[in-house]
């Protein structure tokens, strides 16, 4: 039989009035215990908790309080991470909506087992961007997000930082050095392709100013030992727009399923279920 928690408060606080004799101690831990089943009838958890918690070691002789004390505890802990989990799921699945909304426009790629897989979106795939010079959105499951120069050409440029500027705005990159682990160079007879990675804010504002001023007719220009600059495709720019936008809402679902996670692993350490246990 499942017994509702708020009963099992006020069973823990109506022992309170059926002892007998009591010496002046048991009676200060009694209030405390007394006044931990007010805040559990309120919901109020957390301050409920910390107060049996302390019961334990203001009163350590009264064995028959703390007894009680720590199996209001245990009880405590299984309904406020239950509640927890539940008000967390009902968030991450609010957000949902919004993730396939914002994920029309790109293919979701599964990576291996304990990875998270990753968005691309349809107009930049290697299939039909093969051939040309972007800047690519690049979206993880889990909310990371980073843009990424791709030139491609008949001569290296041997490319390090990028610009991307409209008249009065510009920003630059950090500059990724030749060799670096995010800056790579591929060749396919006189094909040349060169890909930098921006992770980490080595974009240097450049996210931003491209999600804020989507509208404008942005130019990019990728530098090194020589120059090749490009303007924006509109398709680029809501691949950047886009993307950071689904990433932030990605990381929200990520966060909160990672808290999720916590709460259940500590109610199996308490060793109850995900709902309030039997008595």
């Amino acid at each position: 039989m499942r017994i509702h928690w708020r009963f099992v408060f006020s069973f823990v606080l109506i022992g309170l009035f059926i002892t007998g004799c009591v010496s002046e101690t048991q009676k200060a831990a009694e209030k405390q215990l007394e006044k931990a089943s007010g805040f559990l009838e309120k919901g109020q958890f957390e301050p409920a908790i910390s107060l049996l918690d302390s019961i334990q070691v203001w009163f350590p002789e009264e064995y028959g309080v703390v007894g009680k004390a720590m199996k209001l505890r245990k009880n405590a802990a299984s309904a406020f991470h239950n509640e927890f989990i539940r008000q967390a799921e009902e968030m991450r699945d609010s957000l949902l909506p919004r993730v396939k909304i914002l994920s029309k426009n790109f293919v979701f790629e599964a990576a291996a087992p304990g990875r998270p897989g990753k968005y691309e979106h349809k107009r930049q795939s290697v299939r039909r961007s093969w051939s040309r010079s972007f800047v690519k959105a690049n979206i993880r499951e889990d909310g990371q997000f980073w843009i990424s120069s791709h030139y491609y050409g008949k001569e290296w440029l041997d490319h390090v930082y990028i610009k991307v500027y409209d008249k009065e705005l510009q920003a630059f990159s950090d500059t990724i050095p030749l060799g670096d682990s995010d800056n790579s160079k591929l060749q396919d007879a006189d094909d040349k392709w060169e890909t930098i990675d921006f992770k980490d804010g080595t974009d240097r504002g450049i996210v931003a100013l491209m999600v804020q001023n989507s509208e404008r007719r942005l130019k990019v220009r990728f530098s090194g030992k020589k120059h090749h600059y490009i303007i924006m495709e509109e398709f680029d720019k809501d691949a950047v727009r886009n993307g950071f936008e689904l990433a932030q809402v990605l990381k929200g679902v990520h966060e909160l399923n990672q808290k999720i996670e916590r709460h259940k692993k500590d109610l199996r350490l308490l060793g109850v279920s995900e709902e309030i246990d039997s008595l």
